[in-house]
């Protein structure tokens, strides 16, 4: 007899993987991560057909106008289930880039603290859209009132993660709705602010965004003390240069943590550039 691949527990009338549950326990690699898929994964995704069926139906069938108390309350209950992994639904169907059921659960969860749920990879739902890179989603959660300043476990804000993998729309929508010039001074855990991220991806675009923002141009990174002009001028980026270069609050002669400016680490070319665009300037 061949054995099903859902298991399913009960909760009031309605069914849903065992995987879901309000138990916080570790047990296994989680269902999300930048690398291949596992055996584990495919199954969780067997898993999330089962429950996406099931809550989804459930979703659709339920009066929007019932009262918190009574069944309204019992679906958002269910939604704030985190499976073994840490994961709430609403971070499954992102995960899955299932558009329309994510848009249904956050209506559901508007200006509750669930939208900021993380997963055990400090991951929120709002995290995960920006992966996934999924911009009406990210827009839909900023809508909603979900956390942009929310640090994963390697310390990076989605903001981090927009500028790092060069997602220009998800980077302006973000900065349109930051808590202000806090979320542009978060660091990660390798001491990098968002602007840091924006010229080591070596991204024009969100470069100007974040300065345009109110980023801080002389900041340095924690471990060297590099600005984003050191950088620049050292990897030879004669675009981020000129940009860089071209704003009045920029300080030049700003050091490492080892005594260098950018014109001391700066390529050959980029040296002959920035010292033409400094007498220029003079």
């Amino acid at each position: 007899m061949p054995v099903p691949i859902v298991a399913t527990a009960q909760l009031g009338n309605h069914s849903f993987p065992s995987g879901f549950s309000p138990v916080m326990e570790r047990k296994r690699a989680s269902f999300y991560r930048e690398n291949e898929v596992g055996f584990d994964d495919v199954c969780d995704q067997l898993r999330l057909l089962s429950v996406s069926t099931t809550l989804g139906a459930y979703i659709d069938r339920k009066p929007q106008t019932e009262h918190v108390c009574g069944d309204a309350l019992d679906t958002i209950q269910i939604l704030g289930f985190q499976n073994l992994d840490g994961d709430t639904f609403l971070h499954h169907v992102i995960i899955m880039e299932q558009y329309d059921l994510a848009v249904k659960v956050i209506d559901l969860l508007c200006d509750t603290n669930l939208l900021n749920i993380t997963n055990f990879l400090r991951q929120t739902p709002l995290h995960l859209a920006v992966i996934t890179q999924q911009t009406d989603v990210v827009r839909k959660l900023l809508s909603a009132g979900a956390q942009t300043n929310v640090q994963d476990h390697r310390g990076e804000t989605p903001l981090h993660i927009a500028c790092r993998t060069g997602a220009s729309d998800i980077v302006s929508l973000l900065t349109e709705r930051l808590s202000y010039q806090h979320d542009l001074e978060i660091r990660n855990y390798d001491g990098h602010k968002c602007i840091h991220l924006a010229v080591l991806s070596n991204n024009l675009d969100i470069t100007r965004i974040l300065l345009n923002s109110g980023a801080d141009i002389n900041a340095g990174d924690a471990k060297s003390g590099r600005t984003i002009l050191h950088w620049a001028a050292e990897y030879g980026k004669s675009e981020l240069v000129d940009l860089i270069l071209s704003r009045k609050d920029v300080d030049i002669s700003t050091q490492t943590y080892d005594g260098f400016t950018a014109l001391d680490l700066a390529r050959d070319t980029t040296r002959l550039q920035m010292l033409r665009m400094f007498c220029e300037s003079s």
